[in-house]
C-alpha cells in the first residue's frame, strides 16, 4: 500500500513538472516543492477541481512594439497605434518598462483584462484591455 501511494505521488509530480511552463512553476512558487510535495499538491487539485474538457480556446499572440507608457504605467501604447489599460494591480510592473521592447499580446483568460501583454526582455506579463 505505501509503495502504491508513493507510486502515484511521483506520477503527481510529474504531472505537475509536465503541464506547467518553468515560468509558471516559478510564480506560483512550485519550482521550491520536492516530488512528495508536488505529489500532495496534485492529489489536492484533483480531489478538489474538475480538468476542463476542452482547452480554452486561445488566439495565437500577435507581437509589437512598446512606444508610449503613459500615466504612469496604467497605460501602453504601441507601435501599430493600440492603446491598453493596464489593470491596477499590475501598474507597478509597468512602469518599469522602458521603449523599445517588442511585446507579445496573448488571451488572459479574464474577463475584465481579456488580454495578458508579456514583456519580451523581462518575461513581465500583465493583464490588460483595449482602450480604443
Amino acid at each position: 500500500m505505501l509503495i502504491g501511494l508513493i507510486a502515484s505521488l511521483i506520477l503527481a509530480a510529474q504531472m505537475i513538472d509536465f503541464d506547467m511552463s518553468p515560468d509558471e512553476k516559478k510564480q506560483t512558487g512550485v519550482y521550491k516543492l520536492n516530488d512528495k510535495e508536488k505529489g500532495a499538491l496534485q492529489d489536492w487539485i484533483d480531489n478538489h477541481y474538475t480538468k476542463r474538457a476542452q482547452p480554452v480556446k486561445t488566439t495565437s499572440k500577435e507581437k509589437g512594439t512598446l512606444q508610449d507608457n503613459l500615466k504612469n504605467g496604467s497605460q501602453i501604447r504601441l507601435s501599430d497605434g493600440s492603446l491598453w489599460t493596464i489593470h491596477p494591480k499590475d501598474t507597478p510592473i509597468t512602469q518599469s518598462w522602458i521603449t523599445p521592447v517588442d511585446i507579445l499580446v496573448s488571451q488572459s483568460g479574464d474577463a475584465d483584462y481579456p488580454y495578458k501583454l508579456t514583456n519580451s526582455l523581462t518575461g513581465s506579463s500583465v493583464r490588460a484591455k483595449k482602450a480604443q
